[in-house]
């Protein structure tokens, strides 16, 4: 079956057309010169030895300006990429020689290091002259290159690779220079193609001596008024050098293919055996935070928020990637996050190397993770959920004492990740684990320990079953599914406790004597409610304590669940959520805007002190 192929989008006539009258304006010229060559003297100029000069002075200086900006305009691009205010204005300042008329830059060039300059070089009218007013005018052309290349590398890349105990040099080998390696091809390949083309800035500041700067260019600008006919093949062969360079630049460009994904059956994965390879030796450490919080050693903390909340903020400052809050970790910490963080550029065994830098451990891993059948698979071809995978691998492998998880089995299947979370809750003892999410099952299943966060603060923090008892806030609320008004004790009967919200009494049971004035929080489950599109006709003819008058606003049907989800506005910032059935829905016309009564049992709701 052959492979599919996306479907072409052509661009409109217009933008068709003015593209074809460039490619006329770029290729036109070159093959009216192309006419006008006497080919039959090709053979007569090549063999002369005035030619010879020409090519071994031109030849030699793009060598050596290739070699030149290659090992300036690299580490200047890498530099670029960590200024971040000024590297806007470094980009602009590299373009310069593009901009400046190329007898201003010879100028420039014999200010600074000409005879009489500012450093007497002793360069001006001297081959070194030729390469150094090459460099200056082909250095931008790889900066420009390597810079566009390493802006679309994923940071999160060399973060990971660091995270997992690469060094910054490790990284720049392993990771940075074999992803841009492409880029520098092309960028040296341009850089060699300009240096052959290069005339007013050489002959302004190194001259035009014959056999000694006189180059190519300023050849054929002589040999124009005297000889056009030579000047025409000068100017073919010269156009022919371009074209094979930029060809050879090019072929990385055109022999890479993106490895196409494959099928591939994993394995189960063996908990037990990846816990031992993987425990870290001295066990966890906790985790200091700067509001006076501190979260236990060798638990399974849930880090919970609303959207925005700062939780990942929070997340990086601890993994020491942000500077922010203080905190305290004495201890190794990886952070793992729902972008893989895999090198490109090597395959999966390649990239789990790099944390246990022994290929038999690494098989091990693979082996007992069930991922032995994407061993030798290049990481692009990954699928999404594969490649978080292989990252949890590796970031285990590193063998950390705090383990941190953005949300990193997103895109994981069913299966796979409750086969994760398994080995999440059998190492628990092993390591400190931070788990990020939005999942009810991982925050009851998987966690002792729970941090909230709202506004970039600890709004609450304290062990799981305790807070989810008493949500502190709507987003715990969702996640122990239950119903959460907030507000104040108007009254403390025997039996019940009333608190006010604005003009909604909300009346239910307490564990503990609550007392008038006193700010405490209700809960009780969605389905403890039920919905009438009218009051009752007369009171007392029914048990319930409750009755709010509200509005319908959203109405959801989620995955799996056969009741259809109502949000109901109460007024004062209050909305519950009322599961109904379907037949209900239909029966009741029940749409957002509909006005509703919510009617819940006072035995049904569980009044709490609120959380400080």
């Amino acid at each position: 079956m052959p492979a599919p192929r996306p479907t072409p989008t052509r661009p409109p006539l217009v933008v068709a057309g003015l593209g074809l009258v460039a490619l006329v304006l770029i290729l036109g010229p070159v093959l009216a010169l192309g006419i006008r060559v006497p080919w039959a003297r090709v053979g007569e100029v090549l063999g002369d030895p005035t030619t010879h000069d020409l090519l071994r002075v031109t030849l030699g200086a793009g060598l050596w300006t290739t070699l030149l900006t290659c090992l300036l305009g690299v580490p200047l691009a890498l530099l670029i990429q960590h200024l971040p205010r000024g590297g806007r204005l470094v980009r602009l300042l590299v373009l310069l020689p593009l901009a400046m008329p190329p007898v201003v830059a010879g100028l420039a060039l014999t200010a600074a290091v000409g005879r009489r300059g500012l450093i007497d070089a002793h360069l001006a009218f001297a081959f070194p002259g030729v390469v150094a007013a090459h460099t200056f005018i082909a250095l931008p052309f790889v900066v420009v290159t390597v810079d566009a290349a390493l802006r679309q590398i994923d940071p999160e890349i060399p973060a990971s690779a660091a995270g997992v105990g690469l060094s910054r040099g490790e990284v720049l080998r392993k990771v940075v220079l074999p992803a841009v390696a492409p880029a520098v091809a092309t960028g040296a390949g341009l850089a060699f193609a300009r240096s052959l083309g290069e005339f007013g800035t050489t002959l302004t500041f190194a001259g035009s001596l014959p056999g000694v700067t006189r180059t190519m260019p300023l050849g054929i600008y002589l040999d124009r008024e005297t000889d056009p006919g030579r000047a025409y093949v000068l100017g073919a062969l010269l156009i022919g050098l371009a074209v094979l360079v930029l060809l050879v630049a090019a072929l990385p460009g055109l022999w890479h293919r993106a490895p196409a994904p494959a099928a591939r059956s994993l394995n189960p994965l063996d908990a037990g055996e990846l816990r031992a390879l993987t425990a870290p030796t001295t066990g966890g450490v906790p985790v200091r935070l700067g509001e006076g919080v501190e979260l236990p050693a060798d638990r399974i903390t849930a880090v919970v928020g609303p959207n925005g909340s700062g939780k990942t903020t929070l997340m990086q400052v601890i993994a020491g990637r942000l500077r922010g809050r203080a905190v305290d970790v004495p201890g190794r910490v990886i952070l793992l996050t729902q972008r893989p963080g895999l090198p490109r550029t090597t395959t999966v065994a390649g990239a789990v190397t790099m944390a246990t830098r022994d290929a038999s451990r690494t098989r091990a891993l693979l082996d007992a993770a069930g991922l032995t059948p994407l061993s030798d698979v290049p990481v692009p071809a990954l699928s999404g959920g594969q490649a978080a995978q292989v990252a949890l691998v590796r970031a285990l492998a590193a063998r950390p004492e705090v383990l941190i998880l953005d949300e990193p089995l997103t895109g994981v299947d069913i299966a796979s990740a409750t086969a994760w979370r398994g080995l999440l809750r059998a190492a628990a003892r092993d390591r400190t684990t931070l788990l990020v999410t939005h999942d009810p099952l991982e925050v009851a299943g998987l966690s002792e320990y729970l941090l909230v966060l709202d506004g970039g603060e600890v709004t609450a923090a304290g062990p799981t079953a305790e807070l989810l008892q008493a949500p502190p806030d709507d987003v715990v609320a969702a996640l122990a599914g239950l119903n959460r008004v907030e507000g104040v004790v108007v009254a403390s009967a025997v039996d019940t406790v009333s608190i006010s919200q604005g003009r909604i009494t909300v009346t239910g049971t307490s564990p503990e004597q609550l007392d008038p004035g006193q700010r405490a929080v209700a809960t009780f489950p969605p389905e403890a409610t039920s919905l009438r599109t009218a009051s009752p006709a007369a009171a007392g003819t029914e048990s319930a304590r409750n009755e709010w008058p509200g509005t319908i606003e959203y109405v959801e049907s989620p995955v799996g669940r056969s009741a259809t989800l109502l949000t109901v506005s109460l007024g004062e910032g209050v909305r519950i959520s009322v599961p109904v059935t379907r037949q209900s829905l239909l029966e009741l016309s029940l749409t957002p805007g509909s006005r509703v009564h919510c009617v819940t049992k006072a035995t049904a709701i569980t009044v709490h002190p609120l959380h400080p």
